[in-house]
């Protein structure tokens, strides 16, 4: 995969240059209690010694079960930090990290075989307007293009 800029060339490789990823993976919750059960689980087995409380203490909401689904599934945490270390002596230094899990986005992206794919000015990491924040927008427009405008 190739990033091409607006006048059609690709990003040059530098020494030092930043990369971002930014995925998103839209899921379901199809039986939130076995999810919270088998995320504590997990919890535990990701952190021994921790006891039953300290599993039901840290992991309360959807939030914290996506997160230690995916840290037990190696997509995130320690695990795929070891992973990617292992480009260091590729030329690939792994920096930081960032998440944020989204509940009830009324725009999930589907299964479906095309569901992955962003066409035209379509932004799949944007979130759903905030609907007070919009008529603020508009009252400020307003203001700004005076009266009559």
């Amino acid at each position: 995969m190739t990033g091409i800029d607006d006048a059609g060339t690709g990003d040059q490789l530098v020494d030092g240059m930043n990369l971002s990823v930014r995925l998103r993976r839209d899921f379901t919750v199809t039986d939130a209690g076995r999810l919270l059960t088998a995320a504590r689980r997990m919890y535990r087995e990701l952190n021994p010694g921790t006891t039953t409380n300290d599993a039901e203490a840290m992991v309360s909401c959807a939030a914290d079960a996506l997160y230690v689904v995916l840290d037990h599934a190696g997509l995130i945490g320690d695990a795929a930090d070891d992973r990617l270390t292992a480009y260091r002596g590729d030329g690939l230094d792994l920096g930081g990290w960032r998440a944020e899990v989204v509940a009830n986005d009324p725009w999930p992206l589907s299964p479906g075989p095309l569901s992955n794919c962003v066409t035209g000015a379509e932004d799949v990491f944007a979130l759903p307007p905030d609907e007070s924040a919009h008529r603020t927008m508009q009252a400020r427009a307003s203001l700004t293009a005076g009266p009559g405008a």
